[in-house]
């Protein structure tokens, strides 16, 4: 709690040096807006997270990124367990089909075309998806 009363103390201070007019406060004489602007850069380049993010993830504890949110990849915070689970590969299935034979039955990708086979049941069988690196 007392993390969130200080950035929102902060939020409340700071909008007044955000002008140009205020630029003689900066070194070189720079607008603050762009010392924000250039640090946003800095901090994207550096860690793929926005300086928003970094104070996010510290306020709540968990792992925060805009632009997960925005790609669809997850939500805006997200736990090291859900972050595992989205990271996850998606499964795919496949259809079989089960015959029986004589001894125990037999499983094909697809129908048999032959009349005379007897179907036992379709099955989906999970199939562990293929990195680029197998």
């Amino acid at each position: 709690m007392k993390r969130v009363f200080l950035f929102c103390c902060v939020l409340l201070t700071s909008g007044c040096w955000w002008t140009a007019q205020n630029a003689h406060y900066t070194p070189m004489g720079t607008s603050p807006l762009v010392a924000w602007g250039l640090g946003e850069a800095v901090s994207v380049s550096a860690t793929g997270k926005m300086m928003e993010d970094h104070v996010a993830s510290w306020i709540t504890g968990k792992e925060c990124s805009v632009a997960r949110a925005v790609k669809g990849e997850g939500k805006f915070c997200m736990t090291p367990v859900e972050l595992e689970r989205a990271a996850r590969p998606d499964w795919k299935a496949e259809r079989v089909y089960c015959y029986r034979t004589i001894a125990a039955p037999t499983c094909y990708n697809q129908p048999s075309p032959y009349a005379t086979d007897v179907l036992i049941g379709i099955y989906e069988r999970p199939v562990f998806p293929v990195s680029e690196y197998d």
